[in-house]
Order: C-alpha cells, then structure tokens, then sequence
C-alpha cells in the first residue's frame, strides 16, 4: 500500500474543487460592476434633517428633510404627529433644493414628544421610500 502525504493529498483535493484563475477574476469583475451599478437603482434616503433624530430641542417653526436624490414633489410627502399619534398641522413649503422638502408648523409646539413621517419618491427612478424619525420638544 502506497502511503500518501497529507499535505500532498491536500493539494490533490484542493485543485479538484478550485476554480480556475479566469472564472475568478471574471465573477469578481461581475460582482464589482454590479455593486457599482447599484448606486444608480438606489432609493432616496434621509441624509440630513432639522430637527435632528432624537433631538431635544426649543419648539421648531420649520422641518427640513434632506435625501439622496432628487424627490417627485407630487408623491412625496412629510407628516407629523405627537405622542399620542395626533397629526400636528403642517404647511408644504417650496424647497429651491430638489433633494429636500421642507414644512412650517401652522402653530407653536407644546413640550412632548414627535414622529416625523415621510415619504419620498425618487424623480429619476419613480422608487418610493418611507421612514420616520423622532425629536423631543422642550
């Protein structure tokens, strides 16, 4: 009986289930140019908003959401209600950004706790996202 090393029986076991170099560095380049192409498909998201998330701040007159991309005005949308799950009078504003919406409060906020709530539809590729946040007023 022929006795076989264990690193040699290793390397026969290994190159029977490796792959060869040129379909690995072609999946790797698929995978890549693909990871790549999903930032285009990608949905608007928050990137910034006033008051903060989890703020504790004086009474607000104004929201400010930020997003990722450019909004279809027409479709997205911004609510807020208070702790009670009450909504809170808004008027829409016109944003000179068209990556932001913007609101004013139709009345001063009373001490309590918030939820923003929106909806924002990407005008390059019609995707619909939804999110919420909340801040503390003082």
């Amino acid at each position: 009986m022929r006795r076989v090393s264990a690193s040699s029986a290793n390397r026969k076991i290994s190159s029977m289930y490796s792959a060869p170099r040129p379909l690995c560095t072609t999946a790797a380049a698929a995978i890549l140019a693909l990871l790549g192409a999903s930032q285009a498909w990608a949905h608007a998201r928050l990137t910034a908003c006033d008051p903060a998330t989890n703020a504790t701040v004086s009474a607000p007159r104004t929201l400010h959401l930020e997003f990722s991309e450019a909004l279809a005005r027409k479709f997205s949308t911004v609510s807020l209600s208070d702790a009670g799950g009450h909504p809170v009078a808004l008027a829409l504003l016109d944003s000179k950004d068209a990556r932001a919406m913007d609101a004013a409060l139709r009345a001063p906020l009373a001490p309590g706790h918030y939820t923003v709530s929106w909806t924002a539809v990407s005008s390059d590729d019609g995707h619909r996202k939804t999110g919420s946040y909340s801040f503390t007023v003082r």
